[in-house]
């Protein structure tokens, strides 16, 4: 086994040998402060396990199919997006009809 492999498959096997770990000290009835130090150190050590490193460098950029030089090369047209409309929409007009089920308001009644 690689160390690569090894390091990709850690936090897995640091999991099982907590968990195993675990079981062994439900089956001794070990105190509950055991369960949660192994618990929390299981957790701990598959974190610090599956942390990664930042990136090398800064990546140059580099063409892809979607600039515009790609995209003239594979015979695209450019993308067209919808105008947007400035003015003020609404709708004018006469309002709506007086609802002849509305009740008038308690001081409305004379």
């Amino acid at each position: 086994m690689t160390v690569v492999a090894l390091r990709r498959f850690a936090p897995l096997i640091i999991g099982a040998i907590g968990f195993a770990i675990l079981v062994v000290a439900t089956v001794l009835r070990a105190e509950a402060w055991v369960l949660i130090a192994v618990l929390a150190g299981t957790l701990a050590l598959a974190a610090l396990a599956a942390a990664r490193r930042p990136a090398r460098g800064p990546v140059t950029p580099e063409l892809s199919a979607s600039d515009a030089y790609s995209d003239a090369y594979l015979g695209r047209t450019p993308p067209t997006h919808p105008t947007i409309e400035t003015r003020p929409q609404g709708q004018y007009g006469p309002g709506l009809p007086n609802d002849p089920l509305h009740l008038p308001e308690s001081g409305d009644h004379r």
